[in-house]
């Protein structure tokens, strides 16, 4: 029997890895948490999968049951092997039967309780009864106050009061005008009038505009190569990660190239993440490395390839589909974002993935990017747990993010949230 070792966030994916690898009826022998610097810890499991008609052997024994003890306090202390064949001993030896206790006889009843009960035979046997002078007449018992958790008294709800304006979504006035105060640039305002010029509110009209950019996906049955392009710091490979991992969850072949060289980190990172989500990964630093690479792949499977910062193009590679996607982190500020997305040319990308969107103030200015540049948003990425998988994006919910009510709170705030 061989054990095998899994890594990740979420124990439901491990363990359904674990069935799908090694069968129903595999043997989990250990878990444990791996602490990280700076982010959550990963979980390990060891498991096993027993051959027909063969016991564990003594090592994958040996690992569950000081597993099992582990949980387990002897005396304040965790449990030990010695400590069980101590107990067993204990159990096997037959228990002393204690000495029998003398019949007493049973004293008088105190003065208090003369004339309630009939004084018992003099030769009768009872268990020891407290003598008058240690038995004084029990006092009143007295209940104290019921301890309340609340450190404060529960606010009342507020009447209903019909005079009360309703909340009202802002801005209210139509065309560019309205558009431009929810923060889009002028260009990106225009876009979305001339798009629904006769929608009854901005929302209706910020969800046309983005619904009439398509972004496009990957072919199934067909090889694809797929990279994520950006700024650095644009969340790149954790975007690209989280779409690899959903991609294999789907059951469709999948390969992680590590082809970023800007920095140190950079492959041993993709690796990381390779092992952690169950996926083969390989190295590329040229065309020819990624070529070999591509022709070991699976037919039909998504090669995700992470590749440098900048502006990045594939060899040739006949009869292989190229997806490419430009990040855009929603959380910079407009001046940062339109500069370092200047030297990319929308034209060559399938669609857009807003990264970041859970610490954005505010939508608009990524979102009057894609407009301006006619670009499909395809996917939205947040946070650092790749276990999270990838989210394809919603025009109407990206459109209700950007506006906000009376009291400056937005129409989806799951949306600014985890988009």
């Amino acid at each position: 029997m061989e054990t095998k070792r899994y890594i990740g966030n979420d124990t439901t994916r491990i363990f359904a890895r674990v069935r799908r690898e090694l069968g129903p009826d595999a043997v989990i022998v250990r878990t444990r948490s791996l602490l990280r610097d700076g982010a959550e810890p990963l979980i390990e499991v060891l498991a096993a999968s027993p051959s027909p008609g063969t016991g564990l052997p003594p090592g994958v024994q040996q690992a569950l049951i000081e597993g099992a003890l582990a949980h387990v306090e002897y005396d304040g202390r965790p449990l030990t092997v010695g400590d069980l064949e101590d107990l067993a001993a204990r159990e096997a030896a037959p228990a002393a039967l204690p000495a029998p206790t003398p019949p007493q006889r049973e004293p008088a009843p105190p003065a208090w309780l003369q004339g309630f009960v009939t004084a018992p035979a003099t030769d009768a046997v009872a268990y020891p009864f407290p003598t008058p002078e240690a038995a004084p007449p029990p006092a009143p018992v007295e209940w104290s106050p019921r301890p309340r958790i609340l450190t404060r008294e529960p606010a009342a709800s507020p009447a209903f009061d019909p005079s009360t304006p309703a909340r009202r979504f802002a801005p209210v006035e139509p065309g560019a005008p309205g558009l431009l105060t929810a923060g889009l640039t002028p260009g990106a305002a225009r876009i979305v009038s001339s798009a629904a010029p006769d929608a009854s509110n901005p929302v209706s009209a910020l969800e046309s505009a983005l619904a009439a950019s398509e972004a496009a996906y990957p072919v199934e049955g067909r090889t694809a190569l797929i990279t994520i392009q950006g700024a650095p710091g644009a969340g790149r490979t954790t975007a690209l990660m989280r779409m690899a991992l959903d991609c294999a969850d789907a059951g469709r072949p999948a390969m992680l190239v590590a082809g970023d060289t800007s920095h140190t980190g950079g492959p041993a990172q993709v690796h990381a993440y390779a092992e952690a989500i169950g996926i083969p990964a390989r190295d590329a630093f040229s065309h020819q490395e990624l070529v070999a690479a591509v022709a070991a792949a699976p037919r039909g499977a998504c090669i995700f390839v992470d590749v440098p910062p900048g502006r990045w193009a594939p060899p040739a590679l006949p009869g292989i589909d190229h997806f490419a996607y430009l990040a855009i982190p929603a959380h910079w500020d407009p001046g940062v974002l339109a500069e370092q997305l200047a030297p990319f040319d929308s034209r060559g990308f399938a669609g857009a993935v807003l990264t970041h969107g859970d610490i954005a103030t505010s939508l608009a200015p990524a979102l009057s990017i894609v407009l301006e540049s006619a670009l499909g948003i395809a996917f939205l990425s947040s946070g650092r747990d790749v276990a999270e998988g990838i989210e394809v994006a919603d025009p109407r919910t990206l459109a209700s993010g950007v506006f906000t009510t009376s009291s400056r709170e937005r129409t989806n705030g799951r949306l600014v949230a985890s988009a």
